[in-house]
């Protein structure tokens, strides 16, 4: 494990990514066997009035939260008070799915339930005016309006239990709510006292009261675009009833690492036991495979699954990877272990999300991986960099550019009556892929890209041969 190079490669994406997103700041601690191999805090937790992040910084983990919600209901499991196999109406007024068929409290902790995004996480945000968005507003004040929206979803839902991975954050509110009628606490009450206590974590919370109290806490910051320029608004971070188990939990990368090394000493940090081995390390099976994205251009071959509140990478470089995201509008963060190796990261942020790849290029260099010649993904971004840029055809005829837009290439053309905008689709996973199509009135179209022997490029549209003019920049 080469720290040195670790350092220089890793230091280096997390600084382009706050260059390019205009992050404030991001704050990461990585553990072997219980110890900090590597910690650093980015930028400022806020701006204005100049305050740097720390390691002790509270961010809003967001969806992070989840395997927090999940591990409770394993708790009240192993007291016996609930069972995980039991429907969700035995607890709650939900009247969904079928009789003979009904969802149970372990499809909600999977995403397993075949209900879809019902948005209620997102009426949250805009309740609390953290983002603007165009999606309609549905009242979403109190837990009758909540219950109401989701009892109503009958029409929508078309998928048993188990056939599906629809990831809703409604249903971990759900989840909230079982523990609260099943321990007779509120929600946030019980993981204080029974999770965020005995790990020591004793800063975390779900309060933005406590929030603002806390001497290095972490506005969150949303995202405007402006003339295609990004703007950060310093705000609140996400708070609330419908979201708390979901995504409401505040920490930071120092006490959030505690519960990591919760989970890999077995449910038990410091002498105290939360949750029976056997249990923790149920959360980190694979009870839902019904993936719809496969992961291939971050590490070829691997499978990705859910467990309880876990995301799971099987076959990461030949590891199992446990890890979650979290993104709220305004803050967010990865966590994720190797258990086998003792490894655990840990990173909060003070805006809605950072690339994945920032958390997979720190296993992959720390299992000893070059990721720009062993994850796709880095080859590809360097490949469509070199296509993007302006094309000419004979004496000018025509002209286009090739712009990639997130993850997509597309062509460009301004020479008609009207503006020509379409993506162009792979015609295979190769990263460094030269064939691509469009779809047209007429059918698909093929667009083959040539890279000749004196390095220039050209590519066939139709009757035409576009040949590019602009040199790329070499990355920095």
């Amino acid at each position: 494990m080469n720290l040195k190079l670790f350092k220089e490669k890793y230091e280096h994406e997390v600084v382009k990514v706050m260059r390019d997103e205009k992050i404030p700041g991001i704050s990461v601690l990585i553990t072997k066997d219980g110890e900090p191999i590597y910690q650093r805090a980015f930028g400022l937790r806020e701006k204005g009035d100049v305050k740097p992040a720390s390691l002790e910084t509270l961010y809003g983990v967001s969806s992070i939260t989840k395997s927090v919600t999940c591990m409770a209901i394993l708790q009240l499991h192993e007291a016996g008070k609930l069972d995980i196999n039991d429907p969700i109406s035995k607890y709650i007024p939900v009247d969904l799915g079928l009789k003979d068929n009904p969802i149970k409290i372990s499809h909600l902790m999977s995403h397993a339930s075949g209900v879809p995004s019902l948005m209620t996480f997102y009426f949250s945000q805009m309740n609390q005016l953290l983002v603007k968005a165009k999606a309609p507003e549905f009242p979403l004040g109190n837990w009758d309006d909540f219950y109401f929206h989701v009892n109503d979803a009958k029409s929508t839902l078309r998928s048993p239990p188990n056939t599906k991975y629809y990831y809703w954050n409604g249903g971990f509110a759900l989840l909230g709510q079982i523990i609260e009628k099943v321990s007779g606490e509120s929600f946030e009450v019980y993981i204080e006292e029974n999770i965020l206590k005995p790990l020591e974590m004793n800063r975390s919370t779900f309060s933005l009261e406590d929030v603002k109290k806390d001497k290095d806490s972490s506005r969150g910051f949303n995202l405007a675009i402006k003339d295609k320029q990004i703007e950060r608004t310093s705000t609140d971070l996400l708070s609330g009833p419908f979201i708390a188990g979901s995504g409401g939990l505040i920490s930071s990368v120092q006490e959030i690492t505690n519960y990591l090394q919760c989970n890999l000493n077995g449910g038990e940090f410091n002498g105290e036991k939360v949750l029976a081995e056997n249990l923790v390390k149920e959360m980190w099976k694979p009870h839902n495979r019904n993936f719809p994205q496969n992961y291939i251009h971050y590490c070829p071959g691997v499978k990705p699954a859910y467990g309880y509140g876990w995301r799971i990478f099987e076959n990461f470089f030949g590891y199992k990877l446990i890890y979650h995201g979290g993104m709220s509008g305004v803050s967010g963060g990865y966590i994720g272990f190797i258990p086998e190796l003792n490894l655990t990261y840990a990173q909060l942020q003070n805006v809605h999300v950072t690339p994945v790849y920032l958390m997979l290029t720190a296993f992959a260099l720390l299992l000893g991986k070059d990721p720009e010649e062993e994850m796709p993904y880095y080859k590809r971004k360097k490949h469509y960099r070199n296509l993007c840029g302006r094309y000419e055809a004979y004496k000018k005829t025509i002209t286009c550019e090739i712009e990639q837009r997130g993850s997509v290439l597309f062509l460009i053309n301004e020479d008609w009556s009207q503006k020509f905008v379409t993506p162009l689709i792979p015609m295979n996973n190769d990263p460094e892929v030269m064939d691509f199509y469009i779809i047209t009135d007429y059918g698909s179209l093929r667009i083959p890209f040539t890279k000749h022997d004196d390095g220039n490029i050209s590519f066939d549209w139709e009757r035409h041969l576009m040949h590019k003019k602009t040199i790329e920049l070499e990355e920095d």
